[in-house]
């Protein structure tokens, strides 16, 4: 039961780490109106979950289960974050992963510590490594006692969560209609995280062009409402 609570705890809108101001992209889209209406919205975030989530921070959370317990793992995880550094070009959402990865380590370090947690969080001030938030919350969570299923669903819900809650207040679309995108789309969730183990290492990182564009666009933009 422990286990669960802590999974729902750090996983939850609510946990004070900042996720809420940004929206990755989707402040472009909708600015050019390609993400109008529910129907669009929908559609929005189930290309997000299965063309970015599952190629990027999701696979990256998955690897940090599959390296944790073996040897060489700060090795593998400073080579880890130096890869995910290089992927995530646009500046806005390199910097959402850093911001989110401190604050998340040090909202969760002041519940219960771990010390690999903090050496993670050590080397991120430090400027050894950039930082980033699937490795944090992968860490910690795998740390936890938490199982890679487990953690992996909380995860692209989480972020599924985070899509359409913003999609709701500036499109806007009805919580009503947010609640049922939600829960639409928890059949994909599933079908992701029993796929995830899966995935190519070669497609690891897989560039979504579309997304990245209107996160480089967002820079530019005339009025914003979130960070990226």
């Amino acid at each position: 039961m422990q286990k669960l609570l802590t999974l729902l705890q750090i996983n939850d809108s609510m946990f004070p780490i900042g996720s809420f101001t940004h929206s990755y992209g989707l402040e472009s889209y909708i600015d050019a109106q390609l993400v109008k209406d529910t129907e669009t919205a929908r559609k929005y975030a189930e290309n997000m979950l299965k063309y970015n989530l599952f190629y990027n921070d999701a696979a990256f959370l998955n690897k940090i289960y599959d390296f944790a317990n073996g040897r060489k793992v700060w090795k593998k995880l400073v080579e880890l974050d130096d890869f995910i550094t290089a992927l995530k070009a646009p500046y806005e959402i390199r910097q959402a992963s850093h911001k989110l990865a401190i604050r998340f380590l040090k909202t969760a370090q002041s519940l219960k510590p771990y010390p690999f947690c903090q050496k993670y969080l050590d080397a991120i001030q430090s400027g050894e490594v950039v930082g980033h938030y699937p490795i944090a919350f992968g860490l910690y969570a795998q740390l936890s006692g938490i199982e890679k299923k487990d953690a992996l669903s909380a995860f692209y819900y989480n972020s599924l969560n985070g899509i359409v809650t913003n999609c709701a207040k500036i499109i806007p679309i009805s919580q009503m209609h947010s609640q049922k995108i939600l829960f639409d789309l928890q059949d994909l969730i599933e079908e992701l995280v029993e796929k995830q183990e899966d995935l190519d290492e070669n497609l690891v990182g897989l560039c979504c062009i579309g997304q990245e564009i209107k996160c480089m666009q967002h820079e530019k933009l005339y009025t914003r409402i979130y960070i990226s």
